[in-house]
């Protein structure tokens, strides 16, 4: 059951890295201006923004598997639907059906997995955001292979959805337990959703997206405007941060088993912050391209063993709760894309980086803070 929820991640994050690189074809096929392209990512934002939250609540009372089939299959036929030519209008509308009604694939997957594994939360989670960071990976690799081999943008989008439907078919097959609870209660919900620890690790999780998406959207930008380097190399380099975020959460769910997570946490945010000095400060691309892994080796164990303690403060409600977390990181991947954007458009991109820096630090030093307050209790 645990590969169900990994492919499931894999699956999802693939369908959001496609259209990064779709985008300038798009632009010129369908005679668009920017702005109406940036509304493609604003869609699939909103959508996931809300139909995860409710598809991780749902998954704790109604039939998982069905919940579970339904996600991967609207994301099938969804992404086969972006391979008809369409108006731009029909492909928004396309973008936010199946991102409102499929992104709900990973938060079940993983509401699954842990009512089955209560006791490897942590280190299941790690692995699972290793097949998230995989599916950043693939997608573009799959859109530069359709290109070369002479086909539309059209065709990656296809060929995902033959893995969702693949997905949906393993999810048919693999017996999956069935929810915990019967009737939805909203005292219930109340509980779960006002509770101040649930609510601070969805605004930790919130800011944790500003290290990683702040970091990785302006990098190729970066190094072709700001350090000169050819455009061969500049789109090259959000693949070595993936590789570093790879092995570094391949590596935490090993080192969970001799370190505790507060431990790895803030040493993940010391080697990041000290990582994005270094970035700053070097003129030389070989020591920038090694720091840029150091980077993703900080910034991995952050997301997960943050989704692992959140998730871990209502064991008997998965969905809710990864619901209500993967909502924050859909939010955060609303605004900071967005306000670094504009610091960086109005005062550099290094001034960008200089305030991912200030929120790495801001995020450690909350860790410390909270740590002592509660040993002190």
């Amino acid at each position: 059951m645990p590969y169900l929820a990994f492919a499931s991640n894999f699956t999802w994050v693939m369908v959001i890295g496609l259209l990064g690189p779709s985008i300038p074809v798009i632009i010129e096929e369908l005679g668009i201006s920017y702005t109406q392209a940036g509304l493609f990512f604003t869609m699939l934002s909103l959508g996931s923004l809300f139909g995860t939250p409710l598809g991780g609540i749902a998954s704790d009372y109604l039939n998982r598997k069905a919940l579970f089939s339904i996600a991967a299959l609207t994301l099938a036929i969804g992404l086969v639907g972006m391979g008809i030519p369409a108006s731009y209008t029909a492909i928004l509308l396309i973008i936010l059906a199946y991102s409102f009604f499929g992104s709900p694939a990973g938060t079940v997957g993983q509401s699954i997995m842990l009512a089955m594994f209560p006791d490897r939360r942590e280190r299941y989670i790690s692995l699972q955001t290793s097949f998230a960071a995989l599916g950043s990976f693939t997608a573009p690799l799959l859109v530069a292979l359709n290109f070369t081999v002479g086909l539309s943008w059209r065709w990656a989008f296809i060929e995902t959805g033959g893995l969702a439907l693949l997905l949906f078919l393993f999810i048919l097959l693999v017996p999956l337990p069935r929810a915990a609870g019967g009737m939805m209660s909203w005292k219930n919900l109340s509980r779960i959703l006002g509770n101040p620890r649930v609510l601070f690790s969805a605004l930790l999780i919130f800011f944790s997206v500003a290290p990683d998406l702040g970091f990785s959207y302006w990098l190729a930008e970066h190094f072709k405007t700001e350090l000169g380097q050819p455009l061969s190399l500049s789109s090259a380099v959000v693949s070595v941060l993936l590789v570093g975020m790879i092995t570094g959460r391949l590596a935490t769910s090993r080192l969970l088993k001799r370190f505790t997570s507060p431990r790895l946490l803030k040493s993940g945010m010391i080697l990041s912050l000290a990582s994005l000095i270094v970035f700053l400060s070097v003129p030389w691309i070989p020591v920038k391209l090694l720091v840029i892994v150091l980077y993703g080796l900080g910034t991995a164990p952050v997301f997960p063993l943050l989704m692992a303690r959140g998730t871990a403060l209502f064991p008997d409600q998965p969905g809710t709760v990864s619901g209500v977390l993967f909502g924050s990181v859909s939010l955060g991947g609303m605004v900071f894309p967005l306000l670094l954007g504009v610091v960086a458009s109005s005062l550099g991109i290094r001034l960008a980086y200089i305030l991912v820096g200030i929120i790495i630090l801001g995020l450690l030093l909350t860790l410390i803070g909270t740590q002592v307050w509660w040993d002190r209790r």
